[in-house]
């Protein structure tokens, strides 16, 4: 009958597996095929491994095994903006996603800081990531020459809401510029032509694109083109608001409609327009993009565009598992999708005032 001697690992200690096979009474080859599912272990001995070391609590060091050659079973996921609910909402479904198939999630975020974003893609290549997650800041020029470190040793890589021209890379796109060019087109056929469109960030690819979406839908509707109509404003609600407070305070310059670069920024203009006495649609119409979960509980809830927030995230993680699994290339998952205009109660027909 086979018996042991149990040692006691006090508190929270993590057993090492040099500890877990003196506590099994195996030397440390046999326990660790065991442990990994390789032959040469009797199935009575393998039982007897897994129990004890489920009864320990054992934990294996996937950096270790990584460092043999073997999978960590760790994914990667960069962000630009861990507060920004578009991707909370990723994360989300990211999370659930690789957790169902054995994995973790390993999380940066970047705060919009080209140097963290740099710093964060040399600690994923130290971690031994099995797959690579990417929501990047950096300039489109850049090439994201770090990531050839993860092609050379055949970890996949998947670009999330950023087109990438690497063709060695997988990755997710929005058409951006259609999604623009509906909502303004929307506002438009409700009677707006004094439309303004509130930018993100000078160095957003997608504030560019959403932008020329914007310009380009304004043009075709033989509306006399105005650059002071593209507002800098940002990507926060902190952003909106300020700026929408200084757009809106005088009536005589006042746009009837705003195209919002987001939602967290639409949300901004919401709380500018309560501290203005503005009414939402009756005196000014918004459109968010994103169509965050918050949307629908604004009062009144909000016309945004939506990017399939929820859809995406599932797919990029998908296929990132069979990227992994599989040893399929990523270039196998290049996709862009098609937003669609989600019509609520922020956006009213207009009506000419007379002074």
């Amino acid at each position: 009958m086979f018996t042991y001697t149990c040692k006691v690992i006090k508190g929270d200690q993590m057993l090492s597996m040099k500890q877990l096979a003196e506590i099994c009474g195996y030397s440390r080859v046999t326990v660790s095929a065991a442990l990994h599912g390789k032959p040469g272990v009797s199935d009575k001995v393998r039982d007897e491994i897994l129990r004890i070391a489920e009864e320990n609590n054992y934990t294996p060091n996937k950096m270790a095994s990584s460092l043999k050659g073997e999978k960590s079973f760790l994914i990667g996921m960069l962000v630009r903006d861990i507060t920004n609910p578009f991707y909370t909402q990723m994360i989300k479904v990211i999370d659930e996603v690789v957790s169902a198939a054995g994995y973790s999630l390993l999380l940066l975020n970047t705060n919009e800081d080209p140097e963290r974003e740099t710093k964060a893609v040399k600690t994923f290549y130290s971690y031994y990531i099995d797959g690579l997650l990417l929501a990047p800041f950096m300039h489109k020029d850049n090439s994201y020459k770090l990531l050839d470190n993860f092609i050379t040793q055949n970890v996949p890589v998947i670009m999330l809401d950023r087109l990438s021209d690497d063709s060695k890379l997988g990755y997710v796109g929005f058409n951006n510029f259609q999604g623009a060019y509906d909502a303004t087109k929307h506002l438009f056929d409700q009677g707006h032509e004094n439309i303004s469109y509130l930018a993100g960030p000078s160095i957003s690819i997608s504030s560019r694109e959403r932008g020329d979406g914007y310009w380009n839908c304004l043009a075709e509707q033989n509306i006399p083109l105005d650059q002071r109509h593209i507002v800098s404003c940002g990507s926060s609600s902190e952003d909106g608001y300020k700026t929408a407070l200084n757009l809106l305070k005088d009536k005589a310059t006042r746009p009837s409609a705003l195209l919002c670069f987001n939602d967290l920024v639409a949300i901004g203009v919401y709380r500018a327009a309560q501290e203005l006495n503005l009414r939402i649609p009756e005196d000014i119409s918004i459109i968010g993009f994103d169509n965050i979960d918050l949307t629908g509980i604004l009062a009144p809830p909000l016309t945004s565009v939506s990017l399939n927030i929820d859809q995406v995230a599932k797919e990029a993680a998908e296929n990132l598992l069979n990227c992994i699994e599989n040893k399929v290339s990523p270039t196998s998952f290049q996709k862009i999708y098609e937003p669609a205009l989600i019509k609520r109660k922020s956006v009213s027909q207009h009506k000419e005032t007379t002074l």
